[in-house]
């Protein structure tokens, strides 16, 4: 499915707020329409919304049609949220992965126990265990993964061979590579939140796998380890400095006010010598590379390399795109699970959106050989290495509780800015996530090193 990585999440006291907004009402009525399934979602523009409803909504042959709606990124959530507390809203349940709302509305009573219909069609065979044990709560199955994703080093080819570099494996490597782009000129590794607050938490997450390593990480998600140990704290502060020397955006002021089109525009143009992002920006690239653009320019991808010591130079970040779950307002559960099983399940239509839109696909067992010979060698690479992946990161979007991955991301423009030390905004960390994890409310992790079998 198409990725969702840069809706627009509520704000701190928004998050705080949600499962009384929810709880606050009764169930009034039925969720959707009573001869339909319902969906809405919110995808990248018309083209997309329309490939959703031709093959995802109208290509299903099930007991009801589905109906899909089109909405917005920066209103969905609470559209959502207004229409669960109201005893409405549509059959499928849309967020933005486990940890942004699932936990307040299964608390709430919004979403179904999907467990009785996990055996039926084989969901513990057909994805991957890490993702289905991030999508419970209470030890409930309640969510689906619909797309996973992970991030990644982009860079232009071309602007690489002009610089004499090649992107960086080790944090030494890494220091040195933007070192010597912004010595030459040019913007280290091109990044800006202006359109969306939410990219704060993709440089948390890498000073955190990348920085402090995915073994500290897990022990912490445990419990294990605390957030305010100086190796979670050094990591933070060196992802700090890396901003203030202005390797990230061009500097901390332009970081806050450069947009989605000028990062783009910044890494085809050649004025930025690679990025750091997700790979949701595969479908992104096609409005700034090559004939579509009008240009000749080219973009790669590799991993991201270590940034501290004894961290591995290869640490895929796992995350969960995009969560469905079904509204208990419906009144036909089964026939809403087997939607469901569709939506995620079938690869004959998953795998020709990821051909034919860069759609990011659920977590199910995916090889080269399931793609066509048109497809794009990029994406090929992308999920047959993801798919083999040994040595794994945690996404704050994905393994995180929902008010800790608030604050990462509200305060972590305080650091970077010099107002709040790496250690004060590692003690925030540390507060709230004991606090949710003594309320059972932190997802399921799979161990480092497992792999994602």
């Amino acid at each position: 499915m198409a990725p969702i990585s840069r809706r627009q999440l509520l704000g701190a006291g928004g998050a705080l707020g949600i499962a009384a907004l929810l709880s606050a009402c009764g169930s009034t009525g039925p969720g959707g329409s009573s001869d339909a399934i319902t969906i809405w979602n919110n995808l990248a523009d018309a083209q997309q919304n329309d490939y959703f409803r031709r093959h995802f909504a109208e290509g299903y042959r099930g007991t009801y049609p589905v109906r899909f709606s089109p909405k917005a990124d920066s209103t969905i959530d609470r559209l959502i949220q207004t229409a669960l507390a109201a005893g409405s809203g549509p059959s499928i349940i849309v967020t933005p992965g486990p940890s942004s709302f699932v936990s307040s509305y299964w608390s709430a009573g919004y979403l179904a126990d999907l467990g009785p219909y996990a055996k039926k069609y084989g969901w513990a065979d057909t994805f991957a265990p890490w993702a289905l044990g991030a999508s419970q709560v209470d030890g409930k199955l309640v969510t689906l993964p619909a797309s996973y994703e992970t991030m990644v080093f982009y860079s232009n080819p071309a602007t690489l061979d002009k610089l004499g570099l090649t992107p960086p494996k080790t944090q030494e490597e890494f220091e040195e590579f933007c070192a010597e782009a912004k010595g030459k000129g040019h913007v280290p590794l091109s990044a800006g939140n202006a359109d969306y607050k939410g990219a704060n938490e993709w440089f948390v997450g890498l000073a955190l796998n990348h920085g402090a390593g995915p073994e500290a990480v897990y022990s912490a998600l445990r419990g294990e380890t605390k957030w305010t140990d100086p190796v979670f704290v050094d990591a933070i502060d060196r992802m700090a400095s890396y901003f203030k020397k202005g390797w990230f955006g061009g500097g901390v002021g332009l970081y806050f006010t450069n947009n989605f089109p000028t990062i783009y525009q910044q890494l085809a143009s050649g004025k930025a010598a690679g990025m750091l992002s997700g790979t949701w920006d595969f479908s992104n690239f096609g409005s700034y590379f090559g004939k579509a653009a009008g240009n000749d320019a080219t973009w790669d991808w590799t991993t991201v390399p270590s940034l501290g010591k004894g961290v591995p130079q290869v640490v895929w970040d796992l995350a969960i795109g995009q969560s469905v779950g079904i509204n208990t307002n419906f009144a036909d559960t089964p026939a809403a699970a087997d939607y469901l099983d569709f939506l995620t399940t079938d690869v004959k239509t998953i795998i020709a959106s990821v051909e034919q839109m860069n759609f990011e696909p659920p977590p199910v067992h995916i090889s080269a050989t399931d793609f066509s010979a048109k497809a794009d060698p990029r994406i090929v690479r992308l999920y047959s290495q993801l798919s083999a992946a040994k040595s794994i990161g945690y996404t704050t979007w994905t393994f995180f509780p929902q008010q800790t991955e608030t604050y990462m991301i509200d305060y972590f423009e305080n650091v970077i800015t010099g107002r709040l030390s790496a250690k004060a905004y590692c003690a925030g960390i540390e507060s709230r996530f004991a606090t949710e994890r003594a309320e059972g409310r932190v997802p399921d992790a799979p161990k480092p090193g497992g792999g994602l079998s």
